[in-house]
């Protein structure tokens, strides 16, 4: 469980810190629309990566620094690319996030599984955010 944990801590902390990213970088005549659309998902996703770090603690599960020196290098040139990239991030944590509820749910870990579908609800509500947003510039 504590290798699921940490997997989901990263790919938290990663679309959090791109996301930020992609907030501070947008530019060009969609500007405002794409900027605050970052900033829903940083913010969404930053808030909630105390609570997640909380719960592997309570687990016993040590935090390592790596997590903070994983954020990946994106390439785009527009600003709809840069939201697709941000989407197939917010698919990964969402990944990560399954399989932590596996883990937990085998362990009948009840108040860790409350937080991670809290946080899967979340991620719903991005990915819905960001896929409009890409069908609209498709």
């Amino acid at each position: 469980m504590e290798s699921a944990f940490i997997d989901a801590l990263t790919a938290q902390v990663n679309l959090s810190s791109s996301a930020q990213l992609a907030h501070w970088n947008s530019e060009g005549e969609h500007f405002f629309h794409f900027h605050l659309l970052f900033e829903r998902v940083y913010e969404t996703v930053s808030e909630k990566i105390d609570t997640l770090a909380e719960q592997a603690r309570g687990q016993g599960v040590e935090i390592p620094a790596k997590i903070f020196n994983s954020v990946p290098e994106i390439e785009w040139e527009t600003l709809p690319e840069l939201a697709k990239e941000i989407e197939k991030l917010v698919d990964e944590f969402t990944k990560e996030l399954d399989s932590l509820h596996e883990e937990c749910d085998k362990k009948s870990h009840y108040g860790v599984l409350n937080v991670i579908e809290d946080i899967m609800s979340d991620c719903n509500t991005l990915k819905y955010l960001l896929g409009s947003v890409n069908k609209e510039f498709d």
